[in-house]
């Protein structure tokens, strides 16, 4: 009977944290949006609503103490829930960079409307599209499958370094928008780190499947 609570406990948290990619998801596309119509309201909206992300955190992390104190988890189990503790860790971190580019929307509301880079909508839809197939991944178990969608963060690394140089250019032709050009440099920097993020996702997955850890960046 303890035991079938105890993986009944085990499998709820699960479904928590594909509930938490899944919003975190939603989230980022929110933002992508917000940046595209320089919405300053959405944005607000945007840094209201990541104290919901802070808080699926913390209940996570506390119900995996939980079952450590009050049951004897098993190998398998012990590393499912290390991995989701560093797992729901780094979705966190996710919602914080959707976060912090909320700020930077609010700061270029306030200024001339300047062209996003070309590759700013590619390199958001690359963001969801990583987290949704880990996310997956993870229900499933699927290792290779997450590992493939972690692949996808070479992708992300192109498109940042061609961003940077495409600002780096703007700035020298039109000087008088480099706090602009500046702005959208972090954002770059930004989507680039919840690839980042995504990845170590994919290698915990990696972990719980096969006790071992894998580093694909």
């Amino acid at each position: 009977m303890m035991r079938g609570n105890y993986t009944r406990e085990l499998d709820e948290v699960s479904l928590r944290i594909q509930n938490m990619g899944t919003q975190i998801g939603e989230a980022v596309e929110k933002t992508r949006i917000a940046l595209e119509n320089v919405d300053a309201k959405a944005a607000r909206e945007l840094i209201d609503g990541d104290e919901v992300f802070d808080q699926m955190n913390l209940e996570i992390e506390q119900e995996c103490l939980n079952m450590v104190v009050l049951q004897a988890p098993v190998a398998g189990d012990w590393r499912r829930l290390a991995s989701i503790m560093r797992m729901v860790a780094d979705l966190e971190r996710i919602a914080d960079h959707c976060s912090d580019i909320a700020e930077y929307i609010i700061k270029l509301s306030q200024g001339d409307k300047v062209k996003l880079p070309v590759n700013f909508d590619n390199m958001f839809r690359l963001v969801i599209k990583m987290l949704d197939a880990t996310v997956k991944a993870f229900i499933d178990l699927d290792t290779d499958a997450a590992l493939k969608a972690a692949g996808k963060d070479d992708i992300q690394d192109d498109y940042f370094e061609t961003t940077v140089e495409e600002l780096v250019s703007l700035m020298r032709e039109d000087p008088a928008h480099i706090s602009q050009y500046v702005d959208y440099l972090m954002i770059a920097k930004y989507l680039e780190r919840m690839s980042d993020h995504t990845t170590n996702l994919a290698e915990w997955i990696a972990y719980i499947a096969k006790g071992e850890l894998t580093n694909v960046q």
